[in-house]
């Protein structure tokens, strides 16, 4: 689903406009794994093309990609700034490594900029007893000079369900959806020591 075409309720007074766009920037600054691990479902749009994962994630340092379309691709295990290619026997290969805190700290910085980063926000109560806030970015590293984005959240919890995104790099259109689940017991697996 684009993101380009959602359709949004402006609402009128500058004071709820703005409470809306702190609370978007909240959110895009806050680690998901803070109310626990969670899987979620992502499907991304480029060029016509649609690409499938599951990312699994107990903390920023300890998270799974697994790739399901296009298939063929190994998954990927990320732990402490290190990432390991499933070998397809029930075993990892380390594909590379870096500083684990320098490898976090490049994750959180990203989360800081995409939060300062928000020029407006409108949010919108669904029937389903969720909201939505959409807003536009401005310039970042990760989606370039702007972006739409869309978090849906339970309106009674504030959990992320949902998390969409929309942006134009190289001239092309690019959109992401990813659908979250918690997953309180999520195990994840732990390649052999370096």
């Amino acid at each position: 689903m684009r993101l380009s075409a959602l359709l949004v309720i402006v609402l009128p007074v500058p004071a709820l406009a703005d409470d809306c766009a702190d609370r978007l920037s909240r959110l895009l600054a806050t680690d998901l794994t803070a109310a626990g691990p969670y899987v979620a479902m992502n499907v991304n749009t480029m060029a016509g093309m649609t690409q499938r994962y599951r990312h699994s994630f107990v903390s920023d340092r300890h998270y799974l990609v697994e790739t399901l379309e296009p298939p063929g691709q190994p998954a990927m295990l990320h732990l402490e700034g290190a990432a390991w290619a499933a070998d397809g026997n029930g075993g990892w290969t380390l594909a590379w490594a870096m500083d684990p805190d320098e490898a976090a700290a490049g994750i959180a910085a990203q989360r800081q900029a995409l939060a300062g980063a928000v020029v407006s926000a409108a949010c919108t109560s669904e029937a389903a007893g969720t909201e939505t806030l959409t807003g536009r970015i401005g310039p970042t590293d990760t989606f370039g000079p702007e972006a739409t984005v869309a978090y849906v959240v339970s309106a009674g919890t504030g959990d992320v369900r949902e998390l969409r995104y929309a942006y134009r790099m190289n001239g092309m259109d690019i959109t992401a959806r990813y659908e979250i689940g918690r997953e309180p017991g999520l195990a994840l697996p732990v390649p052999p020591a370096r």
